[in-house]
């Protein structure tokens, strides 16, 4: 089978907050799978791509949760491992007065943390090299172990000829050094071709914090063709040959959690389907615009329909 999308990275559950507030106040929850990568593939799926995810979960009750959840979204989940002793991931959040959400994780080593059981023998090179896109995270390049498993997987796309995008979510804190969180993310972006973040995460990574033309530079040196911004007012381009900045649809926020992930499997579908890189910004705007006005991590993500209309509503442009 020929994917047009694969994930690379963890899957968790989210625990959505009933009403807005600190954590301290919230009196009710409801689960949502999650995970960056997992966001992903299922925005990207409703899109209209064949998509699958190479990951880890829990061997328990939330871990069949995800695994349902994406199967559900018509996810291919043939590599997702289910990892015998160990618990799934969870996180809870909050939601303030702006619809901006504040996480609280809870991953403990060795108990709820299966991602970090994946291994080089998990990944099926032939999976990866047949198909058109490869998308990762920073998440399972933080331990030695799942590092490597992540390299022979930017490999295999590498030789495949399979592009490869990287959004990696950061987690500084959760590095035992800056130099290596450095250092490996130079060796993985060497191996992408595409690269989404913000401003922030750019300029921690290329060590230039305060200078936003010296950070680009720098990713660009690594290895990626093209970059990807998201701001506050703009997404901004930038490639080798130029730049181009992009407006964010304003709409009232009702959820932030997951916009991220909305706009990469967007901007993805939009370079997959042949667009032109400003239109695959639009489409990848309007996927995070209609997710961040429901409630939930994946509530709101459209079809690919549902998209083009609200693009065509709001600025009168065909894609």
């Amino acid at each position: 089978m020929v994917l047009d999308l694969v994930g690379l990275g963890s899957a968790i559950i989210d625990f959505a907050p009933g009403s807005r507030g600190p954590l301290s106040s919230v009196r009710s929850f409801t689960p949502y799978a999650g995970g960056a990568v997992a966001n992903v593939v299922v925005a990207a799926s409703r899109l209209g791509l064949k998509t699958g995810l190479i990951g880890c979960v829990g061997d328990d009750e939330f871990g069949y949760f995800i695994v349902r959840d994406l199967q559900g979204e018509g996810v291919d989940t043939s590599r997702v491992r289910m990892v015998k002793g160990r618990r799934t991931g969870i996180a809870f959040y909050s939601i303030d007065e702006e619809g901006e959400r504040h996480y609280l994780f809870y991953r403990f080593p060795g108990y709820s943390d299966p991602e970090s059981s994946l291994e080089i023998g998990d990944l099926d090179e032939a999976y990866i090299r047949d198909s058109r896109m490869l998308h990762f995270s920073e998440s399972m390049l933080r331990l030695d172990g799942t590092r490597m498993a992540v390299f022979k997987a930017l490999r295999a796309a590498r030789e495949g000829g399979v592009q490869v995008s990287y959004d990696p979510n950061v987690r500084e804190n959760l590095w035992p050094s800056m130099d290596e969180f450095r250092e490996v993310q130079g060796k993985a972006l060497a191996l992408t071709d595409i690269f989404l973040s913000t401003l922030r995460e750019a300029s921690l990574i290329a060590g230039c914090p305060g200078d936003p033309g010296e950070a680009l530079d720098r990713i660009l040196a690594l290895g990626p063709s093209t970059i990807v911004l998201r701001g506050r007012n703009d997404y901004r381009v930038v490639t080798r040959g130029g730049s181009l900045k992009v407006p964010i649809f304003k709409v009232k926020a009702a959820d932030t959690s997951g916009a991220g992930d909305a706009f990469d499997a967007g901007f993805l579908a939009g370079l997959l389907r042949g667009l032109p890189l400003e239109k695959a910004v639009i489409l990848g705007g309007a996927v995070a615009a209609l997710k961040v006005m429901s409630v939930g991590t994946r509530s709101g993500l459209p079809g690919i329909g549902e998209a083009i209309e609200f693009i065509r509503g709001r600025t009168g442009l065909e894609l």
